[in-house]
């Protein structure tokens, strides 16, 4: 049977719901599971994360493996405008306890790549980050701003706005005002950290 098929019906997706959340026809979906065209790389991208596999697998480039149901995405940079399947950024995998699992959130994992944020964060660290648009106050967030790549703030909320400041208390931070044009945009709160010593 073909993967691609074979991947829909074990996540009891019609052709049309699939074809709708991709936003392709569902001739595009049927041509893909009758081996008469290919989808685009985007749109293998977008699968993976559906069906939890790797884009290798879709590709038949490494059919052993499998993304497993507990692990997540690590990625090493956030770009501005970009969807969390589309970010091609990455560094594997991590898996996630089953605990985290239960709560039904969605989480993603983030690589630190320099050591800008030491002590707190170190070179290496995996911040494991759930995915949502807001913070408490104090938290360490995945915070975009104006259009640049996202990066890892201390987040305080405040009655007119929201102050951003590097993660190391010694450098200036932001303040973004309600009222104003640039926004301060929270991808997602730290929750854990995974570090190799």
């Amino acid at each position: 049977m073909n993967k691609y098929r074979q991947l829909r019906k074990e996540r009891n997706l019609s052709q049309a719901n699939l074809a709708e959340r991709l936003g392709v026809s569902q001739t595009a979906v049927s041509q893909w599971e009758t081996d008469k065209n290919y989808p685009d790389i985007n749109t293998i991208k977008e699968l993976a994360e559906i069906y939890s596999v790797t884009t290798d697998y879709l590709l038949g480039v490494d059919s052993s493996r499998l993304k497993k149901d507990n692990e997540i995405v690590v990625y090493t940079r956030v770009p501005a405008g970009i969807e969390w399947a589309n970010i091609s950024d990455r560094d594997g995998y991590e898996e996630l306890g089953t605990k985290m699992l239960e709560n039904g959130k969605t989480y993603v994992g983030y690589k630190i790549s320099n050591d800008d944020m030491a002590p707190v964060f170190m070179r290496g660290d995996i911040l494991i980050i759930e995915v949502r648009d807001n913070c408490e106050d104090g938290d360490y967030a995945l915070v975009q701003v104006s259009g640049y790549d996202a990066e890892i703030k201390h987040v305080f909320m405040q009655p007119n706005g929201v102050l951003v400041q590097p993660v190391v208390p010694n450098k200036r931070g932001n303040f973004y005002a309600n009222t104003s044009k640039e926004k301060a945009r929270i991808l997602g709160v730290v929750r854990q950290v995974r570090r190799n010593l």
